[in-house]
């Protein structure tokens, strides 16, 4: 083989190379992975059930939305907290077994379903379950 060939074979295979690893980090980067373009909590999310006792709430962030978590005496419920009707974030209160917008007193019971004020829907609603000492959402 002469040099000049050598050289050239050299040469084409470092541009060869140097195409390929271009190629597949921009494919890479434009290419999301399954990590990438699942939201958080997307699979379900727990919460011990010690830290919601009967008759209280807790607020949450399940798929990057914020959540409100009851647990009663006929089960746990997980319901957006944010009020359809402006998007305040709603509370539960227990005295009145009810979850309720502070800003314009729209009212909901534990299934999401509108029982008073402005609210044009529903609380959208998650699945909710106890599982071994454990709240699964999702």
């Amino acid at each position: 083989m002469r040099r000049r060939t050598f050289l050239d074979y050299c040469i084409g295979g470092g541009v060869t190379a140097w195409a390929v690893l271009t190629a597949y980090t921009g494919l890479a980067f434009l290419w999301p992975t399954k990590s990438s373009t699942t939201e958080e909590g997307s699979e379900g999310t727990t919460i011990a059930l010690s830290e919601i006792p009967v008759g209280n709430a807790s607020k949450i962030s399940y798929k990057g939305k914020p959540t409100i978590v009851v647990h009663t005496q006929e089960g746990v419920f997980a319901l957006s907290a944010i009020c359809p009707h402006l998007g305040c974030l709603v509370n539960w209160h227990p005295d009145e077994k009810q979850i309720a917008c502070p800003c314009h007193a729209a009212k909901f019971d534990l299934r999401g379903n509108v029982l008073g004020g402005p609210s044009p829907g529903p609380l959208e609603s998650y699945k909710a379950e106890i599982i071994n000492d454990q709240i699964k959402i999702g």
